[in-house]
């Protein structure tokens, strides 16, 4: 992106615009959410305005506008301060320039985790019928893994305590000699008070984690769960026969 309105831009948000978002960022991290949003709002909104017209950006544009709406929520007391809402907030506003970025870079921004972090903000908004839906819904699926059981998580955000008790269920299933798997490699977002409900267990089961990615990382080492669940690599996919 080479015109001269696109440089213009990002000159903007790399001396304007980004140093407001770390401010509004650290302020969450102080626990003063309101003024922290407040702050966000700003730069937010006029990113969202000029990459509305700016060929190229309208997935950017399209990607503010979510972590917009998500944020007034928060403002407005429609969505809690939880520590889960929080992170993904944070998560949607680094993913705003992550996104002008590799338009920068690159020329286009990577539109799979777009949509991700997208679905990732409207789940979280949903409505009390859609979080009952998936929060009855099976999240666990039982694999035989060479090492050991590997528990398939197949919710793409887990956060309800119907899913940490199916998931706490799933392990105390399970024989204590071998050590268990857990597979986030189809979640976008995982819950710490799910996690808290799994450090209970990992006294009496070896409790592995692998596939972490996006939020889920994120909030995962925000939270330091590194320490009690080890990570593993994803397995290397099978070569056919005569490769």
């Amino acid at each position: 992106m080479g015109d001269a309105l696109s440089e213009e831009f990002f000159a903007e948000v790399a001396d304007k615009y980004y140093p407001q978002v770390l401010e509004g960022l650290e302020l969450f991290g102080s626990d003063e959410v309101a003024q922290g949003i407040e702050i966000l709002a700003r730069p937010l909104h006029t990113i969202k305005g000029v990459t509305g017209f700016m060929p190229g950006f309208e997935a950017a544009s399209q990607l503010t506008h979510k972590v917009e709406s998500f944020l007034k929520k928060l403002q407005a007391g429609t969505l809690p301060h939880s520590a889960d809402n929080i992170s993904l907030a944070s998560y949607g506003v680094n993913s705003v320039f992550a996104a002008i970025e590799q338009i920068r870079d690159l020329g286009a921004p990577d539109q799979a985790e777009i949509d991700a972090v997208c679905e990732m903000l409207v789940q979280a908004s949903g409505g009390a019928q859609q979080g009952k839906a998936a929060a009855s819904a099976d999240c666990v699926a039982r694999e035989d893994g060479p090492e050991g059981p590997v528990l398939r998580l197949t919710a793409a955000r887990v956060h309800g305590k119907a899913q940490a008790d199916q998931l706490v269920a799933a392990v105390l299933a399970l024989p204590q000699t071998a050590p268990v798997t857990l597979d986030l490699s189809g979640v976008t977002s995982f819950g710490s008070s799910v996690w808290e409900d799994l450090s209970g267990l990992t006294g009496m089961w070896t409790l592995r984690v692998r596939g972490l990615s996006g939020a889920a990382r994120e909030n995962f080492y925000a939270w330091e769960f590194d320490a009690l669940f080890p990570q593993e690599p994803m397995p290397a996919p099978q070569q056919e026969a005569g490769q």
